[in-house]
């Protein structure tokens, strides 16, 4: 019985790792997002804003590749 304890206490364990991990990951991308919209917001405040200014702060802040660019850009 004490060998089952300690097998469920190392899955236990391995599962709040992973919950820690995907928390923290998640925080690191919220942080990231947050600045980004707080760029575009100062430059929708502050002048005339382009679809290629807009997706110039999406590119710089990793939340679109060059690729997905290239789609939006065709696109408008």
């Amino acid at each position: 019985m004490g060998m089952a304890f300690s097998a469920e206490m190392g899955r236990d364990d391995r599962d709040y790792d992973k919950w820690l991990t995907t928390l923290t990951e998640a925080s690191a991308r919220l942080d990231v997002l947050e600045t980004a919209v707080t760029e575009l917001c100062r430059l929708c405040a502050s002048q005339e804003v382009h679809s290629d200014q807009v997706l110039d702060v999406l590119e710089r802040h990793g939340a679109i590749s060059k690729p997905t660019r290239a789609r939006f850009s065709t696109a408008v």
